[in-house]
């Protein structure tokens, strides 16, 4: 049986490539665990936690960007860290690691995650809260005209840190990227040589679909976190609606550090091999003289497999179209829909996420049950790209119309010095924004000339606002409320449900594309080919999306944060700019991905024993005549 336990075969329990253990430790009462299983329960585990890093740095970006003071671009600077270690070792560590103690190995990745996790929450216990934004608010709670207090030396003298906590979140990001290169170049093969090919499916299925859990943890932590300020000892003076809002972001990386190192410390003492694993599938751990020249030929044997590269290809380009969207997703609900950072994060990993946990159990379920034909197989994936298309495609029409109570760059009144609040000096730092009886926005009550204040319901009404002109005769006193001005938009729910729609089918096509990279190349191949894989998508997809969405988000940003005279975060975005440039640059990309798939979907006929286990005579059976001098295109 492919799951049995290890200790039904008394052959097998000599040898200690098969018992679970560290070094000599290898109790009798461990053995039982030694089978697919169990590593299936802890992988899966070690999966949602590690897939939760990402989603919840994803979540705490825009607080990042006010936090420390940097735009979009630096934000894509920051996301690439991660990417840039399967980019120098993914190649390396996909053909040496078939040579090692690939759970051990695993758990080392994790282990550097771990670091990672602790790194990021660093920049808070170097250099604490920012104390501008809680002492303007005690000393000036209302940011009127003619009580405005400078702080601008002092954040100024504080810009160094602002770029050693950017440094550090990098370096925290780039070792995150060994970790997850690790999980999944060296642990998913692993898996896949451990179970039955027709178990295969169901045992993936499961993994990426627990794994997905793991985004939307990320998503849920960011969301609970940011409900409270960063030092959540401290009372600002405002609440999380409030553009001025610093989220408790560092709390989150401390969890999910301590819940990485607990869970992943019992995946080392898997053993190298699980018992039931036929001879055909064992891998010699005698690591040749001739092995760098086995490394070349194996790599220019994966680079003449046509179906590997074209299918490499779309996956290239479907994560820089799909993964460019998701991630700024969060921040797009912020700007266009008017949700705080945490309702932002919360729609993003309860709902959208959960769908697509529901679409890869369902994906790997109907592959396992159906086996469906590589042709058709490729056919429903390459229809489920096309879906994704249109529906990012038809979300461009689906944002908030253009009324005067949005903010555009004609309507930010007052921003600049007038006749109405000349005396004023007010501080154009800080971004308070407040919506007048016409339905306009100002840039703070200072800049509206505002003398005063009352609070009603636990909202400010703002009086005696000289740059504020009167709606009527009756009002004898401008004035204004605190926050945007209300924004009647019915679009969000359908939004909402209709991007669920898309991830959950999306992701049901998941099982099988990594099924199609693990069929597509011989038996001894398939660590290599992932971590060729990973190697080209680094390169190619996750290290330019966050640069090339960053750079295009930030052209849609129409008030930036002016501090020591350079540009920092985006208080305002164009809204319909930035839904536009969001939007088309994803369905352009997904309209590559589905020329590449088109390609793969003619050749698909060519793999061979997708379901069934190899001929144990050495015999290439993943795919037929797959030699350069093939009809490459001919399906």
């Amino acid at each position: 049986m492919a799951d049995s336990n290890l200790s039904n075969d008394p052959d097998l329990t000599n040898s200690t490539a098969f018992l679970c253990g560290i070094g000599t430790f290898k109790p009798k009462f461990l053995q039982r665990f030694a089978n697919a299983k169990c590593f299936l329960v802890f992988f899966c585990l070690i999966g949602i936690l590690q897939g939760a890093y990402f989603t919840y740095f994803i979540g705490i970006l825009t607080t990042l960007e006010k936090r420390y003071s940097f735009d979009s671009s630096v934000t894509g600077i920051i996301l690439i860290a991660d990417n840039i270690s399967p980019a120098l070792f993914g190649i390396f560590l996909g053909y040496y690691g078939k040579f090692a103690h690939r759970p051990k190995l695993v758990t080392f990745g994790m282990m550097i995650t771990v670091l990672s996790c602790f790194l990021s929450a660093l920049p808070y216990f170097l250099f604490g809260s920012d104390t501008k934004l809680t002492i303007l608010s005690k000393n000036n709670e209302a940011q009127l005209c003619n009580e405005y207090n400078s702080l601008a030396s002092e954040h100024c003298q504080r810009s160094s840190q602002n770029t050693l906590a950017i440094s550090i979140l990098f370096l925290a990001n780039f070792l995150n990227g060994f970790g997850s290169m690790a999980y999944y170049a060296i642990g998913t093969p692993y898996m896949d040589d451990n179970v039955k090919k027709k178990n295969s499916p169901l045992y993936l299925g499961a993994t990426f679909a627990l794994r997905i859990v793991g985004p939307t943890l990320g998503f849920m932590l960011s969301s609970f976190c940011l409900k409270y300020y960063e030092n959540p000892s401290v009372d600002p003076g405002f609440n999380n609606n409030d553009p001025k809002w610093i989220g408790a972001w560092w709390i989150g990386f401390i969890i999910l550090g301590l819940a990485i190192f607990a869970a992943s410390f019992p995946l080392a003492f898997f053993p190298r091999q699980l018992a039931h694993t036929s001879a055909s599938n064992e891998i010699n751990c005698t690591i040749s003289k001739s092995v760098c020249n086995d490394l070349i030929q194996s790599l220019r044997k994966l680079l003449k497999n046509p179906i590997l590269f074209f299918h490499t290809l779309s996956i290239t380009f479907q994560i820089n179209g799909l993964f460019g969207y998701f991630v700024f997703m969060p921040r797009y609900m912020e700007s266009q829909y008017r949700k705080s950072a945490a309702a932002a994060n919360f729609f993003s990993g309860s709902v959208t996420l959960v769908a697509m946990v529901v679409g890869v159990f369902l994906g790997g379920y109907c592959i396992k049950k159906f086996k469906p034909r590589p042709r058709f197989l490729v056919g429903y994936m390459l229809s489920i790209e096309i879906f994704a298309g249109i529906v990012l495609f038809a979300a461009i029409f689906m944002g908030c119309e253009t009324t005067p109570m949005q903010i555009k760059p004609n309507v930010i009144h007052s921003l600049h010095q007038k006749e109405c609040n000349y005396n004023c000096s007010c501080n154009t730092d800080i971004f308070s924004p407040i919506c007048d009886k016409n339905n306009f926005v100002h840039f703070s009550p200072c800049s509206a000339g505002c003398q005063s204040f009352i609070k009603e319901n636990k909202q400010k009404i703002y009086q005696n606002c000289s740059c504020i002109i009167p709606d009527d005769e009756n009002l004898k006193e401008p004035e204004a409320k605190s926050g945007f001005c209300f924004v009647d938009c019915a679009m969000f729910l359908p939004y909402i449900i209709i991007v669920s729609l898309a991830k959950m089918f999306s992701s049901t096509s998941r099982v099988g594309n990594v099924l199609i990279t693990l069929r597509c190349v011989d038996e001894k191949d398939k660590t290599l080919a992932l971590g060729a894989v990973e190697f080209v998508i680094s390169i190619f997809a996750t290290i330019p999306y966050p640069l090339l969405y960053g750079y295009v988000i930030d052209k849609a940003c129409i008030l930036w944060s002016r501090k020591c005279g350079q540009d920092g975060n985006c208080w305002l975005y164009d809204n319909d700019l930035f839904k536009y440039y969001l939007h088309s640059m994803s369905v352009c990309f997904i309209f590559l991905a589905v020329c590449c798939d088109l390609v793969v979907f003619f050749m698909s006929s060519r793999m061979k024993n997708f379901y069934s286990p190899h001929k144990e005579n050495g015999e290439n059976n993943a795919l037929q005549d797959m030699s350069p001098d093939a009809d490459a295109l001919v399906g």
